[in-house]
């Protein structure tokens, strides 16, 4: 018998084997290292409600349904292997198979990211940046906050990567720049409007332009010096959160970074020490 279904489809339970039964299911990793008390505790439900449950589910007791309810949990932990990057999870799972099919989406989104990237885009990307007199990054929403966090990482090895929120205050950033400067563009859907107008005014400019997007069409990617690809997985319509565009996203900058902190390595290392030297300091 499939204990998980029986227990989600509850056929033929009483209310207090229903709430039992989603306790269980709730707490799946739990139950299986409790005894019969300490489940009754937990779940506020009595050891004969436990025991009746356990014999509608045609088992002898509660012996017998932790040793056949932790297998099956260990088989379905095992079928996990392509989540859906929309809807990666559904009421159904557990919370424990949630955090898991969302580790799964993860590497997955990971994996399938890397194997986009190669040696010479990264080396050209890094050395754009590395030359550049001034670097400035736009993004919006989700993709501002990400670019937050890549600002921060480089300002470690002494690299200060112009961000501003506003899109005002974007074009500013666009129309001071000079043909010594590189620009970072970030849109997971290649067609976010304050993108577009900020790419017109870096081509117009001449600045040399990275472009970080999952659409390899879009006019912004047609106009880039570079493209760093993300893996196209989601529906903007369909999806429930951007679980695997931001994972590619952080991993993306990421990378980048590493790839910019590998060109000066020992000096990076050097003056990251001086500078924490310095602050402990201070």
């Amino acid at each position: 018998m499939n204990l998980i279904k029986a227990l989600q489809e509850k056929k033929n339970f009483s209310q207090y084997e229903k709430e039992l039964a989603d306790y269980i299911l709730e707490h799946s990793e739990e139950v299986i290292r409790m005894s019969i008390r300490d489940l009754s505790k937990s779940s506020y439900t009595s050891t004969s409600t436990i025991i009746r449950l356990c014999k509608k589910l045609n088992l002898s007791g509660f012996k017998e349904f932790k040793i056949n309810f932790s297998r099956e949990l260990e088989a379905e932990y095992k079928q996990i292997s392509k989540v859906d990057a929309n809807v990666p999870f559904n009421s159904r799972d557990s919370m424990i198979v949630v955090s898991k099919k969302i580790a799964e989406l993860s590497k997955d989104t990971i994996d399938l990211t890397q194997q986009l990237f190669n040696d010479q885009l990264l080396n050209k990307a890094a050395k754009m940046i590395m030359k550049a007199d001034q670097i400035f990054a736009v993004g919006v929403s989700n993709s501002f906050v990400k670019l937050n966090d890549f600002h921060l990482k480089m300002l470690r090895i002494g690299k200060y990567v112009h961000l501003v929120h506003s899109q005002p205050d974007q074009v500013f950033l666009a129309t001071n720049a000079t043909t010594r400067d590189v620009a970072i563009l970030l849109s997971y859907s290649g067609t976010t409007a304050e993108i577009e107008n900020i790419a017109r005014i870096i081509k117009r400019k001449k600045i040399p332009m990275i472009f970080i997007s999952s659409n390899l069409n879009c006019y912004v990617a047609k106009i880039a010096d570079v493209i760093i690809p993300l893996p196209n997985q989601e529906d903007a319509k369909a999806n429930i959160s951007a679980f695997s565009s931001q994972t590619a996203i952080f991993y993306a900058l990421n990378v980048l970074y590493a790839c910019i902190f590998k060109m000066n390595y020992e000096e990076n290392i050097t003056s990251r020490e001086l500078r924490k030297k310095s602050y402990l300091h201070f």
